[in-house]
């Protein structure tokens, strides 16, 4: 049986959505800290960390801070995208540091 699409396109779902949205990824920045202080303490250059993995997050929350400035208009999605983008930089700056590579 397929979902009343009525349901799914409803105001109160629709807000939920965006609140479930919101509360997570919210959550998920303080998710970061365990892992930006890991790549911090590490003697061996954070050879565990994927540079590649965690710039191309980056990439991925500039290309979301460019969709919700330009087409959401949505301050709380930019805001959200923008403290991820921080946190993943952060990752992956730290451990390019210890690299060596910058």
């Amino acid at each position: 049986m397929a979902p009343d699409i009525n349901l799914l396109s409803s105001a109160s779902f629709l807000s939920i959505v965006a609140w479930l949205y919101l509360a997570t990824n919210s959550a998920r920045v303080i998710t970061y800290v365990p892992q930006i202080a890991a790549v911090w303490r590490s003697t061996d250059g954070a050879q565990a960390i994927s540079i590649l993995t965690w710039t191309s997050w980056v990439i991925s929350h500039v290309t979301g801070i460019m969709y919700g400035v330009l087409v959401m208009k949505d301050v709380y999605f930019v805001g959200i995208s923008l403290l991820n983008l921080v946190c993943c930089a952060a990752v992956a700056l730290i451990a390019a540091r210890r690299r060596g590579l910058l």
